[in-house]
Order: C-alpha cells, then structure tokens, then sequence
C-alpha cells in the first residue's frame, strides 16, 4: 500500500467522521442541509422515478414471458417482480442515478474550488473545509438516496401493477395479493440499510476525489470522471457484501 493510498483513506475517514458529528456541531445548518436536499433529492426526483418505475415494468414482462414459457403460469410474476425491486433494484438503481447526476458535480465543485485556491483562502481563514462544505452534502446524499428508493419503489409499484393488469390480464386484487404474499418487512429494512449505505457512500468518494483532483482544467474532468467510476464499482461491491451478510441473519 503505497503513501498516496494511505492518504486518500485517511481523507476518506476524516470526511466520514466528520459528517456523522456535524448535525451535532456548532457548524450545522438547516438551510444548509435544504439546500443541499433540493440540489440532489428535488433535482434528480423525476429521472430516479422514471427509471425505477420502468424497470418495474420491464422486469414483470420478462418474468411472465419465462414463466409462462417454462411454467405455463405467471401466477407469482408480482411477488418475484417485488422481491427484485424491493432488494436491488429500487436502493441501487436510485444510487447510480444519484451518483451520475450527482457525484460528479460534487467531485467537480470540489476540485474548481481546489484550483482556484478557494480551498486553501478558507483554511486559512479557520474554516473547515470537511465540515463547511463536504458533511452538508454526505448527510444530504444519504437522506436523498433513501427518501428516493421508497418513493421510487411505491410508485414503481404502481407502474407494475398497470402494466400486469393492463397487459398480462391480472387484475387488481389477484396482483396484490400475490405481491404482498411475498415482500416481508425486513426487505424494506434490506432497502433502507442499501440507501444508507449508498447514500453515504457516493457523496464522500466523490468529495475525495475532488479534494484530490490535480490542478488544471483537466484535473476537474478526471476528478468527476474517476468519482463516478469508483462510486459505481464500491456501490455494487457494497450491494453484494451488504445482501450476503443480511441474508446470514
């Protein structure tokens, strides 16, 4: 292990440290965190709930086309569909979106502020860099990814029971019932652990990869660049550890 990497997870652990104290500290702001709230839950809302929602669809097209293929009944197409949605789709659809449209402008804003020396007049001016600038947006990632991955899920619900309904002759009460035979509470809570840990995960990566950014106009574009990368690859690294261990318990 090389010192640049050493460097990198001592920056990483200081950001997170950092963003779990700052709603206890002198330096938190409600404005702040709506502000940053609006930036990445308001702004990526519509293109989050489209993509879920037709994923919902696509996947209960599929699993009646197979089913009645090799089962010649797509009686449990709702309760499967439901499973994958709720389980993976719905968490880590909802952060890759997130980190897309979000992580590489955090890692951006980050790595401009580092080339026009703004970084360096606030640290000299006494502000903490982490907690002034990168906590507000881990905390507001978090919250976001979540509050997303349920809505998107509910109404993805909805995009799913239209399509079966309308398309595979199922009717309201026979879906239903076949959905909710299936989805338990703890795979909501398997939701909410995912969202969590993306949510935290994609703001804090993206904001050490503009902290690091090389100087130059080129350093901002592989800086936002290299965050959407890494974030991706550690989402879906964490989605398999994440599902492994839960499904031990």
């Amino acid at each position: 292990m090389n010192f640049e990497m050493l460097a990198s997870l001592k920056l990483l652990a200081e950001i997170l440290s950092k963003s779990v104290r700052w709603p206890g500290s002198k330096s938190f702001s409600i404005n702040q965190l709506m502000d940053e709230l609006f930036d990445i839950a308001y702004q990526s809302l519509q293109i989050v709930t489209i993509c879920v929602t037709f994923m919902g669809i696509i996947i209960v097209l599929e699993y009646s086309f197979h089913m009645r293929l090799v089962l010649n009944d797509d009686g449990l197409v709702p309760g499967f569909a439901m499973i994958l949605l709720v389980r993976e789709l719905a968490p880590i659809v909802t952060a890759l979106l997130l980190t897309s449209k979000n992580g590489a402008s955090i890692s951006a804003e980050l790595a401009s502020m580092k080339n026009t020396e703004q970084i360096d007049a606030y640290r000299l001016l006494g502000v903490d860099i982490i907690e002034s600038f990168v906590a507000p947006k881990v905390l507001a990632g978090t919250l976001a990814t979540w509050g997303l991955a349920l809505l998107s899920l509910a109404i993805a619900m909805l995009g799913s029971l239209f399509a079966a309904v309308t398309f595979l002759n199922f009717t309201v009460g026979t879906y239903t019932q076949s959905m909710t035979a299936f989805i338990e509470v703890s795979d909501l809570g398997l939701l909410s652990i995912k969202s969590i840990v993306f949510g935290i995960t994609f703001p804090a990566v993206s904001a050490l990869k503009g902290l690091s950014a090389e100087f130059g106009a080129e350093g901002v574009g592989k800086a936002a660049t290299d965050a959407v990368v890494a974030c991706s690859i550690i989402i879906i690294i964490e989605d398999f550890i994440v599902t492994y261990f839960y499904s031990m318990f």
